[in-house]
């Protein structure tokens, strides 16, 4: 590919030598002559030759673009916009009464069950299961080895990646005897846009959904448990826990390692910095930290007082 080729795909204006072919895209730091990198500091050191950054870089080739990041997002995506091909491998199983449309592709040793409905333009992928009465919309993409239980429905555009566990049993158990499980008769609603990261579980509703509003995005390893409600453009970071029946409003970010408790309500707009613990509901619009979690404002003064003189 070369530079010029690259101007037209971010959108941005090209400065010196229009004709290098690029040989990698690669970090600042680790690339060199021949490569491409992007510059969220046009004054950040790089070895590489060719850069994606605010200004122009004086001895260096490259794409002056007003958002780096989001160059970043249109070259990466244009580079593996790959078309899936359609296709039913004979080494799958097909349940009975399948809605299986001639432009989707089901990967070898993936097993679908009876009476589930899939999409126009739907991957699953290999040695994934899908259960009986599942449905999935349109556009979807499951990752190899995911596992879809039974009353969970998925709508359009919904990527869900490798490992991944959606339906199975909530953790909820009464103590007579030792414990026992009660058994949760619900389902899972996962709304339109939403991408759900490697070896994340999220557990079926006990008498009623969990749901998972639209364009949410979970990261790896995130645990929702069953009943909660999420609302729409959320992000859950990395080893995130939800506990049962909480319910969380829209465009809510929980950093890495949030542990939020269970029957709780979290407000519109609201962001939880890492490792903090949710014990309370918390109201909109605030930032908070800490364990128990706090407004942000209030532990960062608690912290300098705690800490003056020191």
């Amino acid at each position: 590919m070369k530079l010029t080729e690259v101007a037209l795909v971010v959108k941005g204006t090209i400065f010196g030598k229009k004709n290098l072919r690029i040989k990698n895209i690669l970090p600042p730091e680790e690339a060199g002559k021949g490569d491409l990198t992007f510059l969220y500091d046009p004054g950040q050191k790089t070895n590489a030759n060719m850069v994606i950054t605010t200004g122009k870089v004086k001895e260096k080739s490259g794409v002056v673009v007003k958002n780096p990041k989001r160059a970043m997002y249109r070259l990466l995506k244009h580079l593996t916009n790959t078309k899936i091909r359609s296709g039913v491998s004979l080494r799958s199983l097909i349940g009975r009464d399948v809605v299986l449309p001639r432009q989707c592709r089901i990967e070898p040793f993936a097993i679908i069950g009876d009476d589930v409905k899939i999409g126009i333009g739907t991957c699953i992928g290999a040695h994934c299961y899908i259960d009986a009465n599942v449905i999935i919309g349109c556009g979807c993409r499951i990752h190899p080895h995911t596992t879809i239980f039974s009353s969970t429905k998925i709508g359009n555009y919904v990527e869900i990646h490798a490992n991944t566990v959606i339906g199975e049993q909530g953790f909820g158990f009464i103590r007579s005897r030792g414990y026992k499980r009660i058994k949760h008769i619900g389902g899972v609603v996962i709304s339109d846009f939403v991408e759900i990261g490697a070896n994340v579980t999220i557990d079926r509703g006990t008498i009623g959904d969990t749901v998972i509003g639209k364009g949410t995005k979970v990261d790896n390893l995130v645990q929702i448990a069953h009943n909660v409600k999420i609302g729409r453009d959320c992000i859950l970071m990395g080893q995130v826990g939800i506990a049962g029946s909480t319910k969380i409003g829209d465009n809510v970010t929980l950093c890495g390692q949030v542990g939020v408790g269970d029957h709780l309500q979290i407000g519109d707009n609201v962001v939880v910095y890492a490792k903090s613990a949710v014990l309370k509901s918390v109201t909109s619009d605030k930032e908070y930290s800490g364990i128990p979690a706090r407004e942000h404002r209030t532990v960062l003064r608690a912290l300098a007082r705690l800490y003056k003189g020191i």
